[in-house]
C-alpha cells in the first residue's frame, strides 16, 4: 500500500487461544469466602493456617504476627453433673453408715480386749480373780458408759492424723476441711467428734440423738451431716 506497509493481522491460532482462555476465565465459579473459624470468632485469611493446629502453630501470617481474639468458652466440667471439674463428690448416706459400722464392729473388739486385758492385770495384782464389788461396778459402769468416749478416741486421733477412720478407708471416702480441701486441723477434728461420739455415752438415747445428727446430711445440697457442719468438715469420695 501507497504510505507505508499495512500491519500484519495476528495468526487465526492466537486469536483462537485468546477467545478461548478469555472464555475461560468468564466460566471459573468465584472463589468461595473463608467460612468464619469457630475458635477464634474472625474470619481467617488463609485456609490453611489454623492457630490452634497441631502443626500452625507460631503467628497469625496476614495479621501483623497476632492472633486474632475471640470469645472464650468455658471448659468442660470433668466431674458430677453440676459440679466443678476438680471439686470432689460427696460420699452417701450408705458408704457413711457402712463406714460407721465397720469402725463400731473395730471399737467393740478393741475394748472387748482392753477389758479382758484390764481385768486380768488386776485380778494379778490383787491376787483376786473374782475381783471386789467395787471393781465389778467399774467395769459394768465403763461398758455401759464409756462407749461414747471411746468412740471420741477412737474418732479423733484417726480423723487429726489421716484425715480419716479406719471403716472409712476400707469404704474409700475421706473428712476434708469445706473450705478449701485441706486436712483437719485440731479443733475441727476435736469439734466433730465431740459432737458426734459423745452423746452416745449416754445408752440408747445417745444413739438416738447422733443419728438424728447424721441424718441432718439427706437435707444439705453437700451432704453435710449436723456435725460436718459445725466443724466446717465435709466427707468425700477418694475413689
Amino acid at each position: 500500500m501507497r504510505g507505508g506497509a499495512a500491519p500484519a493481522a495476528p495468526p487465526r491460532m492466537c486469536r483462537a487461544r485468546s477467545t478461548t482462555a478469555l472464555g475461560t476465565l468468564r466460566r471459573r465459579p468465584p472463589i468461595a469466602e473463608t467460612p468464619p473459624n469457630r475458635e477464634s470468632g474472625s474470619r481467617m485469611s488463609s485456609p490453611h493456617w489454623h492457630p490452634h493446629g497441631p502443626h500452625q502453630g507460631g503467628p497469625h501470617p496476614l495479621n501483623g504476627g497476632r492472633v486474632p481474639e475471640g470469645p472464650s468458652y468455658p471448659a468442660v466440667p470433668r466431674g458430677e453433673p453440676g459440679r466443678p471439674g476438680n471439686a470432689p463428690t460427696p460420699a452417701g448416706f450408705g458408704l457413711r453408715l457402712t463406714a460407721r459400722l465397720i469402725d463400731y464392729l473395730l471399737a467393740a473388739f478393741t475394748a472387748l480386749l482392753f477389758f479382758m486385758l484390764m481385768a486380768g492385770l488386776v485380778a494379778v495384782l490383787t491376787r483376786n480373780p473374782d475381783g471386789t464389788d467395787g471393781e465389778v461396778n467399774v467395769w459394768i459402769f465403763l461398758f455401759f458408759f464409756g462407749w461414747g468416749v471411746l468412740l471420741f478416741f477412737y474418732d479423733w486421733l484417726y480423723l487429726v492424723t489421716w484425715g480419716r477412720t479406719l471403716g472409712k478407708m476400707i469404704v474409700g471416702i475421706k473428712v476434708i476441711d469445706a473450705g478449701g480441701g485441706d486436712r483437719l486441723g485440731q479443733k475441727q477434728a476435736v469439734v466433730r467428734s465431740s459432737l458426734f461420739c459423745l452423746p452416745q455415752t449416754l445408752p440408747c438415747l445417745g444413739n438416738i440423738v447422733s443419728l438424728g445428727l447424721a441424718m441432718g446430711m439427706l437435707s444439705d445440697d453437700r451432704a453435710r451431716a449436723v456435725h460436718d457442719r459445725a466443724a466446717g468438715t465435709l466427707v468425700v469420695k477418694t475413689r
